[in-house]
């Protein structure tokens, strides 16, 4: 029998041990140190924390010491995706913490520096919510959410410091980030494409004097670290502790790294090209067999070299993360309460932008998982003592409401998040968001590309009039089995993912882009007309649900019709009532207009197609105030 003092003490041990265990499952307003390393078009294949021993070498293996010692230390997310698989939205959808389409974000800024356009002002970045619990915070690298100041910078953002690119991207050398701008504008050349103007630090561009224009100097990734590592040497160990946003323009394109490196690389890595020439991934690839026969070499030697220059990009951006991680590690204090997570802004260009995925299927710009899985770890010694792996879906929605609960933060009540805080969590191994699909869409000509991912459940559906594929990514992140004939409960798990989806996207359903990544010709984006006539949402079609209709006015819808379809040499409207402002426009599939009619008294005008090349069109129909949009098949 246990007397009362002793039961008493043990009363007390147990109750400890429960609140020491309740206080450990917790990290809410632990308020460490928060570094985010954004890599740029990173391959899913090209750091070697995601490569396994059934990894191809002759696909090139890229040594990444720096990030896989990292990565080795911390948990690595095998199942990370991005909110889309273009750099703008991508980024808009990290800082926001919602999906790009909510906010008219479906499309890349237009590359002028001179846009007014950028994300509302009145939707709060999360780097705003850091700031207002004392934290210090700098972004260094690619902003490409808006140039306008006051309103859209950095500085207006949630940022203390900035020091970087506004728009998209930049050369690597000061040739292309500084001295051809002073050229032109010397000439008179006014220059607003934002790869041609210099870095910025804070609100102004900085001084032309402080980068030498030595050959192969002031590489931009380097002097981006550079100056990330003078900021930490300021603020580590301070008062307040710090947030920097390091988004890195490595290894986008254009392709360039110093000559001297590539040559290190190429001697380092002497098998490198002649496994990747030679291999059948090379020699086998669409992107080579659509050339004729005489000019393969010549094409698979140009995808070698991208190859080799990528690289080297890679491998100079892992360089400068352990200089970086060096400094941190002047105080181990610092170190060890500093959150690193690292990952990319969406999946790798291959071939002539030379990234690779395996095993994923695609690249940058797909719905499938080589477009927005993507590879991603979190390192943090003071909560995370050994390496495991982590299968459960995260989102890079999930950054915002994570890190502002790590720094004690509150997010505003009236806030829409698509994201959800995901660190004790993954920290004990649970499932962060297991009632949360990611939905990820592309819009296409007349239609969108969807992929909604569930846990170890992927759906896929393209090309419009597709029907909805079923993977399980976690045991085929190829997406090369489709269960949906074979899974016993195929058909149940579809539906589930599409009800989720539906009850989601019926909040913007209506949201059009605020802007588009360019204008072609002057005459407008190729996809804008469909918006406008409400046609390219199509999220009825994509989800084949009635409660996301948008698409044409029912009054045509019931009483138009075209025919033949397909035809060969002419096609004919039919109306049921007289119709008396007609106007027909045949276009392209890539929105050109190649011939109009108008002003037709008929209600079955005839049109003449007879000398149009065969393929598909789109006719777009205006009838007395109305608008529908049709497919034509031209044979």
């Amino acid at each position: 029998m246990i007397n009362f003092t002793l039961r008493k003490n043990l009363c007390f041990l147990v109750f400890a041990l429960c609140l020491n265990s309740i206080w450990a499952q917790t990290t809410k307003g632990s308020r460490p140190n928060i570094i985010v390393i954004l890599a740029d078009d990173l391959g899913y294949a090209d750091v070697g924390f995601n490569r396994d021993s059934n990894f191809p070498a002759d696909l090139g293996v890229i040594p990444t010491p720096h990030i896989d010692a990292l990565a080795d230390q911390g948990l690595v997310l095998t199942n990370a995706h991005v909110a889309h698989p273009f750099c703008g939205p991508s980024r808009a959808a990290i800082m926001s913490g919602v999906m790009p389409h909510r906010l008219g974000a479906q499309y890349n800024l237009p590359n002028d520096t001179t846009t007014p356009l950028g994300l509302p002002t009145s939707e709060t970045f999360f780097p705003e919510l850091l700031q207002d619990t004392g934290y210090t915070t700098a972004a260094f690298g690619k902003w490409h959410l808006g140039f306008v100041e006051g309103a859209h910078q950095p500085l207006d953002r949630g940022f203390d410091y900035f020091f970087g690119m506004l728009g998209g991207g930049k050369g690597y050398f000061e040739e292309g980030y500084e001295d051809s701008y002073y050229t032109r504008v010397g000439n008179g050349v006014a220059v607003t494409n934002e790869y041609q103007d210099p870095l910025w630090r804070n609100r102004d561009y900085i001084d032309r004097n402080e980068f030498s224009n030595a050959p192969d100097e002031d590489y931009l990734t380097d002097i981006l670290t550079d100056d990330a590592i003078k900021y930490i040497s300021t603020n580590a160990g301070g008062q307040d502790p710090f947030f920097m946003y390091l988004a890195y323009n490595a290894p986008h394109t254009p392709l360039e790294a110093p000559s001297d490196e590539i040559a290190a690389f190429k001697a380092n890595n002497p098998n490198f090209e002649d496994l990747i020439r030679n291999s059948d991934y090379m020699t086998t690839a669409n992107q080579v067999t659509k050339h004729p026969e005489a000019d393969r070499p010549a094409v698979i030697e140009e995808f070698v070299q991208d190859r080799v220059v990528y690289a080297t990009m890679v491998t100079n951006m892992d360089d400068n993360i352990g200089r970086l991680i060096a400094e941190l590690k002047k105080d181990m204090s610092v170190y060890n309460n500093t959150v690193i997570i690292f990952l990319s802004d969406n999946g790798g260009y291959t071939y002539s932008k030379g990234a690779v995925n395996y095993p994923l299927a695609a690249l940058k710009g797909s719905v499938n998982e080589g477009g927005h899985k993507v590879p991603m770890f979190v390192h943090w010694p003071n909560q995370i003592s050994a390496h495991a792996t982590y299968e459960h879906q995260i989102s890079s929605l999930d950054l915002y409401p994570t890190l502002v609960n790590l720094a004690g933060g509150a997010v505003p009540s009236a806030k829409t998040l698509d994201g959800v805080d995901f660190m004790d969590k993954l920290i004990a191994g649970e499932d962060s968001r297991p009632d949360e699909p990611l939905i990820v869409m592309r819009p296409q000509n007349g239609f969108h590309n969807g992929g909604i991912v569930y846990d170890k459940w992927k759906i896929v559906k393209t090309g419009g009039n597709g029907s909805w594929r079923l993977y399980d990514i976690i045991n085929d992140p190829g997406e090369t089995n489709n269960l949906r004939d074979s899974e016993p409960n195929a058909e149940q798990i579809i539906q589930d993912m599409l009800d989720k989806s539906v009850a989601i996207v019926a909040d913007f359903k209506a949201v059009k882009p605020a802007w588009y990544d360019n204008d072609g010709n002057g005459s407008g984006h190729t996809h804008s007309f469909l918006w406008d006539d409400g046609t390219l949402p199509a999220y009825d079609k994509l989800f084949e649900s009635s409660d996301l209709t948008l698409g044409v006015k029912e009054i045509l819808e019931s009483q138009l019709s075209i025919f033949p379809n397909p035809t060969s040499d002419f096609f004919n409207l039919n109306f049921n009532k007289p119709i008396n402002n007609l106007e027909i426009e045949v276009l392209s599939m890539s929105g050109k207009i190649v011939k109009k009619v108008k002003g037709t008294q008929t209600n079955s005008p005839r049109v003449n197609v007879s000398n149009l090349e065969a393929g598909m069109y789109l006719i777009r129909v205006k009838a007395d105030g109305e608008t529908a949009i049709e497919k034509l098949m031209k044979l």
